[in-house]
């Protein structure tokens, strides 16, 4: 073999002896030994929460109780007991990185027998990853984010790992979020994610020992809901409706299990005076109908969801608009046709009086025959009634 080539495999020998040995140190947490020689010589595997001891051959062991005192989210002690006929007790997830006491009570021969171990995670204080949340979102992605410790070694580095609520790996990070030091994980792909889950983000240093972060997980109340789909709004000239479509989740859920609300607002609403949301409840027709006579306003309505066990909701879908652009459009409508037909009107008969007027200068009017007696206004009728009577009566 040419001498490039050897070099080449010693590198590739070198970075697998270090993988394996920086790879193995942060993949598991370090197990419990007792420390002084006791005829149980209890052991415990913190990658799958079981205590061991020595058991068989001419020593009879049996063993009355285990119990794992840890601590919960809200800072209370919680105990497990468990009771096991075999050479072991395995335990529920626990809660290691704020520490865990670990007891077992067993005879002997037929003497009592108490062993008492504390699992404490070890490190500077201030050194574990901070704030490590997990979300599951666009029903098909995982992303675990967190920041690096106040009191973290300058060489720090990070790992995440997941593992079932049995102690079996699933998976480490495939993808790390962050540039030098990992702040974040994305996971594509879900499909060996079962409904629990036990992450535990470790760190590693050359300068010293650092402590980890373990937490476990129920991957339906972690995920993110997708906003509603397809939003539509349909009118006729008294009603409109909206319709959508039920977001994709990664967790089974049915129709039953959602809840939606539906904002429904003017254009340009002033602050205060907004329509109240209104709530859906679980239908197997995602629909809401309201009245809208026409013309109607301009009006953005927006539909989001909810699970109906928990008070999840997901963002607000994109703004769909609907009505007139302007609310004074159709007032002006109107005005414009009133404004041109009273035009119209006034035309026309200007038009027509004109014509009236050419007629009657063209056609002057005839004069007709007046009477003498009649048509003088110089005598009264009554006058000349009342003569002719007088007249009548002297003749008589």
């Amino acid at each position: 073999m040419s001498l490039p080539g050897v070099a080449l495999l010693c590198l590739a020998l070198l970075y697998t002896a270090l993988v394996e040995a920086f790879g193995s140190e942060t993949q598991r947490l370090p197990a419990l030994i007792s420390g002084r020689a006791s005829a149980l010589n209890v052991t415990f595997d913190p990658g799958t929460w079981t205590l061991t001891w020595s058991c068989g051959g001419n020593v009879t062991v049996t063993v009355t109780s285990c119990t794992a005192i840890d601590t919960k989210k809200d800072g209370k002690p919680r105990r497990l007991k468990i009771r096991s006929p075999k050479c072991y007790c395995q335990f529920q997830p626990l809660t290691l990185h704020l520490g865990v006491t670990l007891e077992v009570n067993a005879t002997v021969n037929h003497m009592p027998v108490y062993e008492k171990l504390s699992y404490v995670n070890r490190g500077v204080e201030g050194s574990a990853a901070q704030n490590v949340t997990c979300v599951i979102h666009d029903a098909s992605v995982m992303t675990c984010t967190w920041v690096v410790g106040h009191r973290a070694p300058a060489d720090v580095q990070y790992f995440l790992h997941i593992q079932d609520t049995t102690g079996h790996m699933l998976t480490e990070c495939p993808t790390y979020l962050g540039s030098n030091v990992h702040t974040g994980c994305r996971l594509n792909d879900l499909m060996l994610l079962p409904r629990h889950v036990y992450v535990t983000v470790t760190g590693s240093s050359q300068m010293g020992d650092v402590m980890f972060y373990d937490v476990t997980l129920n991957t339906k109340l972690i995920e993110l809901l997708s906003p509603p789909g397809d939003v539509t709004v349909i009118c006729n000239s008294s009603h409109c409706a909206v319709t959508w479509s039920q977001p994709q989740t990664w967790s089974h859920m049915t129709f039953s299990d959602f809840r939606y609300e539906v904002d429904i607002q003017k254009q340009n609403t002033e602050p205060g005076s907004a329509n109240p949301k209104v709530c859906i409840s679980s239908e197997e027709e995602n629909k809401y109908e309201f009245p809208s006579p026409e013309p109607r306003q301009h009006r953005v309505v927006r539909v989001r969801a909810g699970d109906v066990r928990s008070e999840r909701w997901s963002a607000w879908s994109q703004p769909v608009a609907f009505g007139s652009e302007d609310r004074g459009v159709p007032q002006l409508h109107v005005y414009l046709t009133v404004v041109t037909v009273t035009l119209l009107c006034t035309l026309g008969l200007g038009l027509a009086c004109k014509r009236f007027i050419r007629i009657q200068k063209l056609f002057p009017q005839i004069p007709e025959i007046k009477d003498k007696v009649t048509d003088d206004d110089r005598i009264n009728p009554q006058t000349l009634r009342k003569d002719l009577l007088l007249q009548t009566d002297k003749i008589d």
